[in-house]
């Protein structure tokens, strides 16, 4: 990107976060703008967006007016024709953003198609993206339902502690897949003691909840927090510290 092309991402994930569009910000800061001309004015902006969300992007039209609503507010008045006048009617278009090719990748892509083994990671929740039409996020070779619980994530890789993201519980008890298989977001295990961290985005599922809540404490983890999405994409530090502190109250029990 050029520096006026730099400065329009900028100020449009800026836009995009002061107007609460988080999530919608968390991917425009891994995308990129170019302003696509033709001899005689520009007539499009191109949006190159990281592979692993393109598909979640291209499907779902609320993103996608918010991201161009936004970008189109940031674009008004600094783009012209060759004749001076402002240019209104710009295009959007989304393409998957090129990765860049390092020495000998081909080897480094045949090693990933050779060690992925992560059956028991994020099953249930691609299962629910798929009937979307969408992906999961991908981050560090892990699959999240979230830009906020990849902030989780990061936080509990800076602090060393040991996390399962979205890991697969199986417990037999009916023989029916959608009650004995449950998932939750992060299952940690911090000196001993583990506990689980849910990262909410409805607030009206109590009883679903409370019932996933029961499924596991009755296996002996007690242990089990609800922390609103939002906290964990803004404060990811401090959730976490809640949650440790809050863990460790359970080590003696």
């Amino acid at each position: 990107m050029d520096d006026f092309e730099e400065k329009l991402h900028r100020t449009w994930v800026q836009l995009l976060i002061e107007n609460d569009f988080r999530e919608i910000a968390a991917i425009a800061i891994d995308s990129e703008i170019s302003v696509l001309y033709n001899p005689d004015a520009p007539y499009g902006l191109a949006l190159d967006i990281p592979s692993a969300i393109y598909s979640t992007v291209k499907n779902s039209e609320h993103i996608k007016q918010v991201m161009e609503r936004a970008l189109l507010s940031v674009c008004a008045g600094y783009l012209h024709d060759k004749y001076g006048d402002p240019v209104s009617d710009l295009v959007v278009f989304y393409r998957v953003k090129l990765i860049k090719v390092e020495e000998g990748w081909r080897n480094v892509i045949k090693n990933l198609i050779a060690n992925v083994q992560n059956p028991n990671q994020a099953v249930v929740t691609e299962k629910t993206f798929l009937r979307d039409k969408k992906q999961p996020y991908t981050y560090n070779e892990m699959k999240f339902a979230s830009q906020s619980e990849i902030r989780i994530a990061q936080e509990f890789e800076r602090r060393k502690i040991l996390f399962f993201p979205l890991p697969l519980a199986v417990r037999a008890d009916t023989g029916n897949f959608y009650e004995d298989h449950r998932e939750v977001d992060f299952l940690i295990c911090d000196d001993g003691v583990w506990g689980i961290l849910e990262v909410s985005y409805h607030p009206y599922r109590y009883e679903k909840d409370t019932e996933k809540d029961i499924w596991f404490k009755n296996a002996g983890i007690l242990c089990i927090e609800h922390v609103p999405a939002e906290s964990c994409y803004n404060n990811p530090s401090e959730v976490v510290t809640q949650f440790l502190s809050i863990l460790a109250r359970h080590r003696n029990r």
